[in-house]
């Protein structure tokens, strides 16, 4: 009776602690997980799960992996501009690069070696080599020959790649949003730059000065808008991209929107076009007494303007020039005594506005 007893007790505490343990993995998720198929014990399985756990929270969450819980990989990831325009233009070596060549089988022709001030590279066997302005293909040709003209090798297998580019890049400064140096991995034109810039600012204007390391004394001016295949030149190591502010002229007086306007385009403005934008003149306006105030060498200088007479076809309509003022006064005898001085207040405060 007593070993009964024993036995009755010894069975309703197995039956406790299985009960126990079942509960304890119904709160704590899936157990026992087989590659290729999600097991879960305590709990029914998940015909949607993703590595033991649901698909949609399987996406937003990281994954542990050895006891490491990875970050969460992002969706998409930036490209930058210079990475996806590339163009036939080679790379060459500059001093500073540094290259790491491998000779199959052979560790000891083998390394990374830098490119010195003089443009050469001094190699096992070989000695020094002139490699400043080749490309890296041309480097492991030159290699490759040396190896066999010296019979150290019948048949070398070589390679080279460049670790480290000391001066490969390209400056652009002015009008554009991230002004600085860009690295020239691969070849690129010069509206990949500016792209990797940031774009050009409101204010920019649209003729960019190209300087070249190789003649900086020969600078380039090229025209963005142009249909030209010149407009998108091809840069090199070392070229500077100057991006200038565009002029800006001003329409100020009696018209609906006075202010500012800039000079994007190759062909300029007139008077009329100036007025035009400013979406013309008031009812009080005197088109007769217009004036152009203009900055030259010499000083600011007013030139009349009669704007009724250039609306009639009578007098030619002239060509604005950057920092160009053109006043309308009113038709009270006062407005028409204003003169360059008090305009000058009126320009500064004046909004800019960009030409469609």
């Amino acid at each position: 009776m007593r070993f009964q007893n024993t036995l009755m007790v010894a069975i309703a505490f197995l039956l406790g602690a299985s009960l126990a343990f079942s509960q304890t993995l119904d709160s704590t998720g899936s157990y026992g997980q087989t590659t290729g198929a999600t097991t879960s014990y305590g709990k029914t399985p998940d015909t949607t799960q993703v590595g033991g756990m649901p698909a949609a929270r399987a996406r937003r969450t990281s994954v542990p992996v050895d006891g490491i819980r990875m970050p969460p990989t992002p969706a998409t990831s930036p490209i930058s501009p210079l990475s996806m325009t590339m163009t036939a233009a080679p790379v060459h070596l500059s001093p500073g690069d540094l290259l790491d060549i491998g000779v199959f089988d052979t560790p000891e022709l083998s390394g990374r070696v830098r490119v010195n001030s003089e443009g050469a590279i001094t190699l096992p066997l070989i000695g020094a080599l002139k490699v400043g302005g080749l490309t890296p293909e041309q480097v492991l040709d030159l290699i490759s020959r040396r190896l066999k003209d010296g019979d150290f090798m019948l048949d070398p297998q070589v390679s080279v790649f460049v670790d480290e580019y000391a001066n490969q890049a390209v400056y652009v400064v002015g009008e554009v949003a991230r002004p600085g140096p860009y690295p020239l991995m691969g070849s690129h034109r010069l509206l990949d730059f500016i792209s990797a810039a940031g774009g050009l600012t409101p204010v920019a204007s649209k003729a960019v000065v190209v300087k070249s390391a190789a003649d900086p004394d020969q600078p380039r001016t090229v025209q963005l808008s142009s249909s030209d295949k010149d407009a998108n030149p091809e840069l090199a190591a070392g070229d500077t991209v100057v991006v200038a502010p565009a002029g800006i002229v001003y329409c100020l007086g009696e018209v609906r929107r006075p202010g500012g306007f800039i000079l994007s385009g190759e062909k300029g403005l007139t008077v009329v076009e100036a007025v035009a934008l400013a979406e013309g003149t008031t009812p009080t306006a005197s088109l007769s007494k217009a004036r152009l105030i203009r900055t030259t060498p010499q000083g600011r200088e007013e030139i009349p303007i009669n704007l009724k007479n250039i609306l009639k076809s009578q007098t030619a309509d002239l060509k604005l020039q950057a920092d160009d003022i053109v006043f309308i006064p009113g038709s009270k005898a006062k407005d028409a005594l204003v003169g360059a001085q008090a305009m000058l207040p009126a320009a500064a405060a004046a909004t800019i506005y960009r030409v469609p």
